[in-house]
């Protein structure tokens, strides 16, 4: 009740009631949550979020038979990953992403995968056996907001695997949201170098990586996979401006890879080269090796090289950068 004895929204039996249903859900007492929902519906079916809430109850409500089945475990929690991807498509159709009902959930889901995880790595011995179930659980404290565990876990994975794009952009992502803002760059930019493709982007909430996006679909609106075009985006837009030095056996590696896409390119018709992402990879190797002759190890005729064979990949993109970012 407010001062003059009206009743206010917060006092609102429905409100209450829709709040108890969104504790439900959190908490994991689906049928409840029907029930509760159902009550509100006989009262006000078009109260905001109450339809969302229901239906969100009702998926998931309709699982629990078989989660229950399952051995805790790798099994329980592999299980929650796949009707989470599942449960996100739906929510999609039903314009349910931003709501109240979807944020329950997902704690509830990921916070139990996690538990499960933790489970499944604890009965293992090895750290390589493992590397997925690390990733997983470390992207399960990353939606739990859980950055520091996140990192923990993440790391300890790359321990044994330093080649994943998709745990470099979780770590990214991660160590951005722990104000490392250089190592998340960084991170950022290795996962891009290794596989754009491999990196899921649903996760990656972080400014760096949503500026991309935006900017990646609104200057090549065409592209088949805006991921494998973010990274030369991030070079022109100066956003992954952290660097790191790359030792002589990296150097020819990428060497080694530029090679063999400049042959595969030239093998290629028009028409297979735009439905392929090979100019963007191809063009990221590029720009790897023009920070190395820039910053590392100068030499001014590979810098021109490099230069033009980016104007000749991609004019449009190219000729304007250079005109304003004059190369010494």
């Amino acid at each position: 009740m407010d001062q003059n004895g009206q009743l206010s929204f917060s006092d609102d039996p429905i409100s209450i009631g829709i709040n108890e249903v969104y504790q439900l859900i959190e908490e994991g007492d689906f049928k409840q949550a029907i029930r509760k929902s159902d009550e509100l519906m006989d009262i006000n079916p078009d109260f905001p979020g109450l339809t969302e809430g229901y239906r969100t109850a009702k998926f998931w409500s309709n699982r629990t038979g078989e989660l229950g089945n399952l051995t805790k475990g790798k099994q329980t929690a592999d299980f929650l990953m796949r009707e989470w991807e599942d449960f996100k498509i739906y929510a999609a159709g039903n314009n349910m992403i931003d709501s109240t009902a979807y944020l329950s959930v997902m704690k509830y889901i990921f916070f139990n995968a996690s538990e499960h995880y933790k489970i499944a790595f604890k009965e293992q011995e090895s750290t390589a056996d493992n590397f997925d179930l690390l990733l997983n659980l470390g992207m399960c404290f990353l939606i739990l907001k859980e950055y520091k565990a996140s990192i923990e876990t993440l790391e300890y994975a790359r321990s044994s695997n330093r080649n994943s794009a998709r745990l470099n952009s979780l770590l990214g992502e991660a160590y951005f949201n722990t104000n490392e803002i250089s190592r998340s760059l960084l991170f950022f930019k290795e996962a891009f170098f290794i596989n754009p493709s491999e990196i899921d982007l649903t996760p990656l909430k972080s400014k760096p990586i949503l500026d991309l996006t935006g900017i990646t679909k609104e200057k090549k609106p065409g592209a088949n996979n805006i991921r494998e075009w973010m990274p030369v985006f991030g070079f022109i837009y100066d956003i992954f401006y952290a660097r790191r030095n790359i030792n002589s056996e990296q150097i020819e590696s990428i060497k080694r890879e530029i090679y063999s896409l400049e042959k595969n390119l030239r093998s290629l018709s028009k028409e297979k080269t735009a439905e392929s992402s090979i100019i963007p990879r191809l063009i990221n190797k590029y720009i790897w090796m023009l920070d190395y002759f820039r910053f590392q190890n100068y030499d001014y005729e590979s810098i021109m090289e490099i230069k033009n064979r980016l104007i000749q990949l991609d004019s449009e993109i190219f000729e304007n950068y250079f005109k304003e970012h004059e190369l010494k």
